[in-house]
């Protein structure tokens, strides 16, 4: 049945390209706008009668730099709507994101007396979005400056339409997923071809499927060119990975066929624009992305043999993966995307990954907060800390209400007193602790004094009557604290000193009071 739908669809093309040969195909941007119609546009014959067009046009070209921005002279898009059926109480939209990535939703509020809704969004870009309606999701895209309106009706074959403008474009989308399933092949019927035939039928399919988007968006004025560039990407990338998924599953189906094997290719990913990280936020392309990475590290990680479950074959495989990143991909942000997912997974599958390579490199490659703060919340989660181990990050507060952070001393090595005002042999400490600031005054090595006190207010009166001096910090939480739990606090004065790299040297380091110059004198400070 697909094949004969394909066969049709071949037809029609060629029909389309002979109705459409002298229409100018430059331009994707300049066209007379026209409402929304599901019946085939009509055209004129010599007499003036009009005649049923082609169902698809005639492919045009992609804006030269499609993913450049125009400037918008508005920046908040109107979403209106009205819903026929069952009501819900609210609308909630969402910015898609990539896989690794966090976007808040925003409700709009449905009227009882009408069950229409209102909403406005700031859009800093233009870009994709995610309605949701009773437990269902619709992909739409919107510009800043637009003036949207959505109808949600379960009777409809889509379950949504839209008016306003870019309401052809959000139609499209509607559309497109029926429109892939009715066109492609099964699984088994694609991958159990030759690779001559398969290259033709994914060809023909990616064709067909970049005839479908221009048949929606020919006649628009002004159509948004980043999403014309990134419709065709994701179809591009759906093309590449059916070739990534043949290489995988070939043999599955045609288990005889290794010519089919040896004549495959990689030849095609240097038509693949792996450096725009804007294509990030497309399934199609994360989902190429992490494939290409596992075929392309397969050989090497199954050299390495031994048991796969060993801390040593764990981190050595995430480490061949890492450092091919760099090869593979040219975008900052897919990096940072691609070396994240490697370390979380690694964390895991290792659970206890103290003194990790593939961590520390992390720490020095990866700028993104948030993907940051990801592997740190995950390390904590699954690491046990001891000497070796990634520092975690903590925050506290100095009095005049400042946030200090341990990252902030990067760079540095970092020697930690944890102490508390009721602790007699914190005090104890006190003096001698300032005596070693004194010594080291200007090396580097930064002090810190972390007070894990229930009381803030004993805290700060201590600080002030003694006048202490230097980086004096207070955690809210005391024993229970995100500080105490994630250095393992359970009596004090405790001290920690820390590398440069973010490493523990040692979590239990000796008092000021103590031999602590020893171990600081074979530092070279």
């Amino acid at each position: 049945m697909k094949k004969l739908i394909y066969g049709s669809f071949l037809v029609i093309l060629s029909l389309t390209l002979l109705t459409c040969q002298n229409q100018d195909r430059t331009n994707t941007t300049q066209a007379v706008s026209s409402p929304i119609t599901t019946e085939a546009p009509q055209i004129q014959d010599e007499k003036g009668t009009a005649q049923p067009e082609a169902q698809f046009v005639a492919a045009r070209k992609a804006p030269r730099n499609p993913f450049k921005e125009k400037k918008y002279e508005d920046s908040t898009a109107v979403i209106t709507g009205k819903i026929i059926g069952k009501r819900d109480r609210k609308i909630k939209l969402r910015k898609k994101v990539n896989n690794l990535s966090y976007a808040k939703s925003k409700s709009f509020k449905v009227d009882k007396e009408d069950n229409t809704f209102k909403g406005e969004v700031v859009l800093h870009e233009s870009g994709y979005y995610i309605l949701y309606y009773r437990s269902k999701k619709y992909s739409i895209y919107l510009t800043p400056g637009d003036q949207l309106d959505v109808t949600f009706d379960s009777d409809s074959p889509n379950g949504i339409s839209y008016a306003g403008n870019n309401a052809a474009i959000n139609t499209y989308l509607a559309q497109k997923e029926n429109y892939d399933k009715d066109i492609s092949l099964s699984k088994r019927s694609l991958y159990k071809m030759e690779y001559r035939g398969f290259i033709d039928s994914i060809d023909e399919e990616r064709a067909s499927k970049e005839e479908f988007l221009w048949s929606f968006i020919k006649d628009i004025e002004d159509v948004p060119s980043r999403f014309v560039g990134y419709e065709l990407a994701d179809i591009q990338f759906e093309w590449a990975n059916q070739q990534l998924s043949y290489y995988n599953t070939h043999l599955n189906y045609n288990p005889s066929d290794f010519e089919s094997l040896d004549k495959f290719s990689y030849k095609f990913t240097k038509k693949l624009d792996l450096k725009n990280d804007l294509l990030l936020n497309l399934d199609n392309f994360s989902d190429f992305i992490d494939d290409y990475l596992a075929v392309k590290t397969s050989s090497e990680i199954y050299q390495l043999g031994g048991d796969p479950l060993s801390g040593y074959v764990i981190t050595e495989k995430h480490r061949i993966m890492y450092d091919k990143v760099d090869e593979l991909f040219k975008g900052k942000e897919i990096r940072s995307y691609m070396k994240t997912q490697i370390v979380s997974d690694l964390i895991g599958e290792d659970g206890t990954p103290t003194m990790n390579p593939v961590i520390l490199k992390f720490r020095k490659d990866v700028e993104n907060e948030d993907y940051r703060e990801m592997i740190d919340d995950k390390y904590v989660k699954y690491a046990m800390i001891d000497n070796g181990s990634i520092a975690p990050d903590f925050e506290g507060v100095t009095i005049d209400g400042r946030v200090i952070k341990l990252s902030d001393f990067e760079g540095k090595y970092v020697y930690v007193d944890v102490w508390a005002t009721w602790c007699g042999p914190c005090k104890h400490e006190l003096p001698y602790f300032d005596q070693l600031k004194q010594e080291y005054s200007g090396r580097n090595i930064e002090f810190l004094s972390v007070s894990i006190d229930k009381s803030r207010f004993a805290w700060e009166e201590m600080v002030r009557n003694k006048n202490m001096q230097g980086n004096q910090l207070f955690v809210h939480g005391d024993w229970g604290s995100d500080f105490a739990l994630f250095y393992d606090v359970k009596a004090v004065p405790q001290f920690i000193l820390i590398d440069p790299e973010g490493q523990i040297i040692d979590i239990t380091a000796r008092h000021p009071s103590g031999r602590i110059r020893e171990d600081l004198a074979m530092l070279n400070l």
